[in-house]
């Protein structure tokens, strides 16, 4: 009840009061979302480390995930860039294979299109095999990985919203799903509320959820998650990010967790 109280206030204050504080510069860059997709195209670097866990469950154990990531993009236009990323994991369970080694590489590309109403963003990304992680029953790290995503991006002052769709599903290198390989497929939804304080300093709300569209990995594959964050300007280019992330589903895939990173533009 004190949970659900608060997100009510959170979205009370958002809506109400944060449109009516003044913005701090109509040139400013569009917020950079810790969590969830973001949908501006930017000059930037993005190094950061996220651990999540799950309490153990009759069903499917204890499990838990530790992450370091370094992702990059640049810009070819002001409306369209390209992106990479990389990172190395390490993965406990009880239930599963213990394993730790590189995550699977990505590149991509994002187009942004601003408009008198508010602003657009959608884009395309391709993961590459997971070759640290070992085949199971349900699992099979050697297939590909295709993300499309869109979303709209609106400001009020110093308060903006960011919505995103996602849409990921396995592939093979043929791109068709045969006999022997079911793709899974998972539709990804989050929604960022940011407000930028005079110091520069963001502030952040963040909501994300994953639903499955076909063939369930688990009893718990599906999670919605409130992530409070912010961003703390340690140069009027660079800051340090943080944002902890809650579940508010007991049948989830995450319970706790946290991201912590270093944001930096450059060349604009």
């Amino acid at each position: 009840m004190k949970r659900k109280s608060f997100v009510a206030c959170v979205f009370v204050y958002s809506f109400f009061i944060i449109p009516l504080l003044p913005a701090p510069g109509d040139e400013e860059r569009p917020v950079h979302p810790n969590l969830n997709q973001e949908l501006a195209v930017y000059n930037k670097v993005y190094i950061a480390g996220t651990a999540t866990d799950r309490t153990p469950r009759q069903e499917d154990g204890y499990e838990r995930d530790k992450k370091i990531s370094a992702s990059g993009e640049m810009k070819l236009t002001d409306q369209f860039s390209v992106t990479a990323s990389y990172g190395y994991l390490d993965h406990y369970s009880t239930t599963r294979k213990i394993w730790s080694g590189w995550d699977r590489w990505a590149v991509g590309a994002k187009y942004f299109v601003k408009t008198d109403f508010a602003s657009f963003g959608g884009g395309v990304q391709f993961f590459g095999p997971s070759v640290s992680q070992p085949r199971e029953a349900d699992i099979n790290p050697d297939l590909f990985l295709i993300r499309a995503y869109f979303g709209g991006l609106k400001r009020f002052g110093a308060f903006s919203i960011q919505a995103t769709a996602n849409f990921e599903s396995e592939t093979n290198s043929s791109g068709k799903e045969t006999a022997e390989e079911n793709f899974k497929r998972f539709l990804y939804t989050g929604l960022t509320l940011s407000y930028s304080l005079p110091s520069k300093t963001n502030l952040l709300l963040e909501f994300n959820h994953r639903t499955t569209v076909s063939n369930t990995i688990t009893p718990y594959s599906d999670y919605f998650v409130i992530a409070p964050g912010i961003q703390y300007a340690t140069n009027p280019n660079g800051y340090l990010t943080f944002s902890l992330m809650l579940q508010t589903r007991t049948d989830s895939n995450i319970d706790r967790g946290f991201k912590i990173g270093y944001l930096y533009f450059f060349g604009d």
